[in-house]
């Protein structure tokens, strides 16, 4: 049964294999909980090609994040509960970048959508599947080109049909993009999410940058109480929590690219 709740949802999570499972479980729970302790926390996993949490923790989730969690099955949806800690509601998610080097974000829904395609067809294969398409923001992928591409899907879809993301990964002092402020006053929708990075002790930042809302929330079916709550049009949630400062920010990127060529070798 729906019920007038308030919720806190990190919309950008990433698991990876590098990461301490438990330790970003608990990040995650714990920063939610701090920016609002009275709401249910969310979060929205955004997993690339390579990555199949969702469904591990769904298969063995207390093998991996301890004995003491208990894991409550859904459609596309987990509930974590343990004691000592807020329940989480952990929703199924992919990112896929597009052929024109956009990121696009496919919230609950686990269906695997490969990169390189063009990003029409990306949204187009995300809705069909029941999932909410996000255009996230990420540094250097709306300039040039790419904010044509960006500035063209404003123009061609309706609210409520794709939304917008904001994360950690737009340092504090860097001003609000002129897209996503024409998104919100076109009527989209826009999220914010932590978008931690994939090397090890990223886990802090998760939780760290949600958004807030009051909404009617079925406890019963969540993944459809979602979906209808993030498609209406003129979604207006609060952003809250903190982006990263500039100097941090700039290290996470180096911090990135540096494992990125370790692995290389």
């Amino acid at each position: 049964m729906a019920a007038d709740m308030r919720l806190i949802a990190d919309t950008h999570v990433h698991f990876y294999p590098c990461y301490d499972l438990q330790q970003a479980l608990n990040n995650l729970r714990r920063n939610l909980s701090t920016l609002n302790r009275n709401a249910v926390c969310m979060a929205f996993l955004a997993e690339r090609h390579d990555c199949h949490f969702f469904r591990q923790f769904g298969e063995r989730g207390r093998e991996m994040l301890g004995a003491d969690i208990q894991v409550q099955l859904y459609d596309n949806a987990l509930l974590f509960s343990e004691e000592g800690y807020p329940d989480l509601y952990f929703f199924a998610g992919r990112q896929i970048i597009t052929r024109e080097r956009i990121e696009v974000l496919a919230l609950t829904t686990d269906m695997e959508i490969e990169d390189g395609l063009p990003v029409d067809e990306v949204v187009s294969r995300v809705t069909a599947n029941g999932g909410i398409p996000v255009i996230s923001w990420a540094p250097g992928k709306w300039f040039f080109q790419r904010k044509k591409v960006v500035e063209s899907l404003l123009d061609r879809y309706e609210p409520g049909t794709i939304l917008f993301g904001d994360t950690t990964l737009r340092p504090t002092g860097w001003l609000e993009p002129d897209l996503m402020k024409k998104a919100v006053r076109q009527g989209f929708g826009l999220v914010a999410g932590s978008d931690p990075l994939p090397f090890k002790g990223e886990e802090v930042v998760m939780g760290r940058y949600a958004v807030r809302l009051e909404a009617d929330f079925d406890a019963d079916d969540p993944v459809a109480s979602i979906r209808s709550l993030f498609t209406r049009p003129k979604f207006t949630p609060a952003r809250v929590g903190r982006r990263g400062r500039p100097l941090e920010t700039l290290f996470r990127l180096f911090q990135n690219a540096r494992s990125k060529n370790i692995r290389k070798l």
